[in-house]
């Protein structure tokens, strides 16, 4: 997409928020024409914005808005990866967050396939699973969270919520290690403390796409019967907190398929 009809579009767009008013195909038209580009092309741009996050064009009583990563893709001259730009765009409203996720579920999954590779499974698995549930990780846990670790990003890449328990576990390991992330390129210079201040509590919205962070509950467990104590609470069953007992961690939610590493069968 080319980098000065984006910059035209969010321009137009930052006009709109100004007079509290939603972009409409009359706002395009106007645009195009005085860009002397085709209809087409405007239509491509504008979509291109709001696809990617950069802006939200209002509509239904809301105006439109030029998002905070539509303001870090023009300060950068539209120079971001493609990745960067599709990852988790209607969530996570700010580029360094999203590049901080995709490198920590890189080395995530590469550390852990290393780990197993190395008969160290058990053991990398205990690291990530909430300290109230590591006496409990056997050899086939352990597969089970390495699979669960990569459907999540799977799912993730796809704009796709977590499919159960195991897979929000391993979100909360991916957040802590994307804070890292941010973290380091702040200390090498590479982003702003403002940028890595402003990135760093945007992570918390993988919460928004899975629609509450119940599973943080776990991480104040002391030992894996609470988790079914915790299903008998009458806040968790009005709340409808999923089942968080470790055989039912691999358990698919509702609004995931029963395939692959996920069964209703519970874990063993």
């Amino acid at each position: 997409m080319d980098f000065a009809l984006v910059a035209a579009v969010l321009d137009r767009i930052e006009k709109a928020e100004i007079a509290d008013v939603p972009v409409d195909d009359v706002v395009a038209d106007a645009l195009a024409s005085d860009l002397n580009v085709s209809p087409p092309q405007m239509a491509e741009a504008f979509s291109f914005v709001e696809s990617t996050g950069l802006a939200d064009l209002g509509g239904e009583g809301f105006a439109a808005a030029v998002q905070h990563a539509g303001r870090q893709y023009l300060a950068a001259k539209g120079e971001i990866e493609p990745s960067i730009l599709e990852f988790l765009p209607k969530y996570v409203d700010d580029l360094n967050a999203r590049r901080a996720l995709i490198s920590a579920g890189t080395v995530l999954v590469d550390e852990y396939r290393m780990a197993l590779l190395r008969g160290r499974g058990i053991e990398f698995a205990q690291g990530l699973v909430p300290d109230a549930f590591e006496p409990a990780i056997t050899e086939f846990l352990a597969l089970q969270l390495y699979a669960a670790a990569v459907a999540l990003l799977v799912r993730l890449s796809d704009g796709q919520p977590a499919g159960c328990v195991a897979e929000e576990i391993v979100a909360v390991e991916l957040m802590g290690r994307a804070e890292s992330w941010i973290e380091m390129e702040m200390e090498t210079g590479r982003i702003t403390y403002d940028e890595a201040e402003h990135a760093t509590p945007t992570l918390r919205s993988l919460f928004e796409l899975f629609e509450d962070d119940d599973v943080l509950d776990l991480f104040d467990m002391e030992e894996p019967a609470d988790a079914a104590l915790a299903g008998h609470s009458w806040r968790n069953q009005q709340a409808g907190v999923a089942d968080q007992r470790i055989q039912a961690w691999f358990q698919p939610f509702t609004w995931t398929i029963s395939t692959g590493y996920l069964s209703d069968r519970s874990a063993s």
